[in-house]
């Protein structure tokens, strides 16, 4: 007994197989077995045991960790409802337009909201003619002394306090009266500014983002206005309440009023093409959307049956797209092979006695065409002077289309006679950087109202 334990605790490293220690017994024989002193004595079997269990034992963790991981995972994306998406694409243009709204809203609000309080309590109605109109007016009425807009302006006779904090892109005179003007800014705010009696702000009508153009009713006592928030908005002047909203997929550029139809106009943008509208019923007529680029700008017809719009559509240095003419009724394209050239268009007048309409070309010129078809361009008769350099500038006729007044890239105001297409008078640094827009008064002679990028409104006369 004694030997077989010495041979137990010494045991032999060099027997790779188990040891084992028989017993003879008087009941037979017995295997003792001992625990292995060394990892090569560790027995085949057990080897493939433990590799297994090893295995197994691992393959639970890593089970357990992929759970745990997933259930971490869904519990995050249940909670928090994070879920990774993939970005579209978003162009430079709807980045600069995000860039602008953004800055727009933070530049703007504080500002705004100041200058609120500034604005010059009025008495009355708004829409009630100055006694300056009124006497202009009974003038007009004395057939021995006939109505004539033959003055040119001279310099700034009004300075309208509280100026818009961004630039100006659009003003409006009042109906046929002008007894207050309207100006529609990137600031986000339509402004109407009682010109002849307090000289201020006397409404701050707000949109969320900059305001492309206004326009007037046919009663004179509503504006419409759209821009960059995508809703075109009604607004009494008098109380300052939005009557209604029209929602638009896009940015919207361009408004007008049916000459004929008070209660539906026509709206621009920069994607969606044209679209008409039932102030009645808030709901849209009709729509285009097989456009050519941006609605820079559009004019009815004085019929009201055809609509005149100009885009800054221009491929392989050809613009056949530029100028459309479109079937109000059913918003077709009837003509777009009138602008040839490799210029796009930033406004469109129509003369309001001959059968011409003007277009301010990217070419540094004001365009003449004819109001039939195939509405010929004029070669031989065009008005230049000014800078356009791709800006939004605006031009427009005098009440008695003997002028035309047109802004300019450098800030400068431009006097064009109809009969001569001449420059008559050039006012330089009307504004600081670039004029955006300029109208006539419609009863008073020789004043006339623009605005620029400075955020000024001026009155020259």
């Amino acid at each position: 007994m004694e030997d077989i334990v010495e041979a137990y605790n010494s045991g032999s490293s060099d027997n790779d197989s188990e040891i084992t220690l028989e017993i003879q017994k008087r009941d037979g024989i017995e295997k003792f077995s001992r625990p292995p002193t060394s990892q090569n004595e560790i027995p085949s079997f057990d080897k493939q045991k433990r590799k297994r269990s090893i295995s197994l034992e691992g393959m639970k963790v890593s089970t357990t960790v992929k759970e745990s991981i997933n259930s971490c995972s869904s519990y995050d994306q249940t909670s928090t409802g994070i879920q990774k998406k993939v970005r579209g694409y978003i162009s430079k243009r709807e980045k600069l337009n995000q860039e602008i709204e953004s800055k727009t809203k933070e530049k703007s609000l504080s500002a705004i909201n100041e200058e609120v309080c500034k604005t010059s309590p009025h008495t009355g109605t708004l829409l009630s003619i100055p006694n300056r109109i009124g006497s202009a007016l009974e003038d007009t009425q004395d057939r021995s002394r006939p109505r004539r807009f033959n003055t040119i302006p001279k310099r700034q006779i009004i300075y309208l306090e509280t100026k818009h904090v961004n630039g100006v892109n659009s003003i409006l005179w009042c109906g046929s009266f002008g007894q207050v003007l309207a100006s529609a800014s990137m600031d986000g705010t339509v402004r109407i500014w009682d010109v002849f009696r307090s000289k201020k702000c006397v409404r701050i009508l707000h949109h969320d983002g900059a305001v492309k153009d206004i326009q007037w009713n046919h009663n004179r006592n509503n504006i419409l206005s759209g821009g960059y928030d995508r809703i075109v908005k009604l607004t009494d002047i008098e109380t300052g309440t939005v009557i209604q909203k029209f929602p638009h997929s896009q940015i919207v550029t361009a408004l007008r009023f049916h000459p004929s139809q008070s209660n539906t106009f026509v709206s621009g943008m920069i994607k969606d093409g044209i679209q008409s509208w039932d102030i009645r019923t808030n709901k849209l007529i009709k729509e285009s959307k097989k456009f050519w680029g941006s609605v820079n700008d559009l004019e009815f017809f004085p019929d009201g049956n055809n609509i005149l719009t100009c885009s800054d559509y221009v491929v392989r240095n050809a613009a056949d797209k530029n100028i459309v003419v479109w079937d109000f009724d059913s918003l077709t394209a009837i003509s777009n092979q009138i602008y040839q050239e490799a210029f796009s268009c930033t406004a469109l007048r129509i003369h309001p006695f001959n059968n011409y309409f003007i277009a301010q070309s990217n070419a540094n010129y004001i365009a003449i065409f004819g109001m039939n078809k195939p509405w010929k361009l004029d070669k031989r008769k065009r008005f230049e002077g000014h800078l356009v350099n791709g800006y939004p500038i605006k031009c427009n006729f005098s009440p008695e289309p003997d002028y035309i007044v047109s802004g300019d890239s450098n800030g400068r105001l431009y006097f064009y006679e109809w009969s001569s297409s001449k420059v008559i008078k050039k006012i330089e640094n009307a504004h600081k950087g670039i004029c955006a827009d300029a109208c006539w008064h419609p009863v008073l002679n020789g004043i006339v109202a623009s605005c620029g990028w400075d955020g000024n409104v001026l009155i020259w006369g």
